[in-house]
């Protein structure tokens, strides 16, 4: 008998989504099953579970559109107030750095107490010298306009600058 040489055809096809569930031998009605009989749970809008309660059931929903909208002026206020006080008598040197995650940190805590449910809250800040330089910051998420936003704040004195950008993503 000879041996039949396979040449290598390139990558195959493979299905998208096919699950085998794997059943003993002994089990009776053994079949094989495909995503075509058991649909794939896909991310939806909003999640319903029932829990049980010992006489009737309740219906748990989970919010995909917060109640109480994020308020972009009001962690305005406070990112302002936050960053002029702490850079009124700063000068820019190496130590900005430790400045700035210190600033991140303050700036979400004190959002935080505004007690908006929900809300994951992404602080970013950038601090630099102010010499004739030209910088630019950009930033790219998937989010949803109804619910998510972001606010900004710039603040400039004698030698240095920073930026403070605040986004508020709505968790469902």
């Amino acid at each position: 008998m000879q041996k039949e040489e396979k040449q290598w055809k390139g990558p195959q096809k493979k299905s998208k989504s096919t699950i085998r569930w794997k059943m003993s031998k002994e089990d009776p009605q053994r079949k094989s099953r495909t995503s075509s009989q058991i649909p794939i749970p896909r991310r939806c809008t909003s999640t319903w579970t029932t829990k049980k309660e010992p006489r009737d059931e309740q219906l748990i929903h989970c919010q995909t559109i917060p109640e109480r909208r994020f308020s972009t002026d009001r962690a305005h206020e406070i990112i302002k107030h936050i960053v002029d006080e702490r850079l009124e008598t700063v000068e820019y040197s190496c130590s900005c750095s430790d400045i700035s995650k210190e600033l991140s940190d303050c700036i979400k805590t004190a959002v935080k107490k505004l007690l908006y449910d929900r809300y994951k809250l992404v602080c970013y800040v950038a601090i630099g010298q102010l010499k004739d330089s030209v910088v630019n910051c950009s930033s790219r998420a998937i989010w949803s306009p109804s619910s998510d936003t972001f606010t900004e704040y710039i603040y400039k004195n004698r030698s240095l600058f920073a930026v403070c950008i605040l986004f508020a993503v709505y968790k469902e």
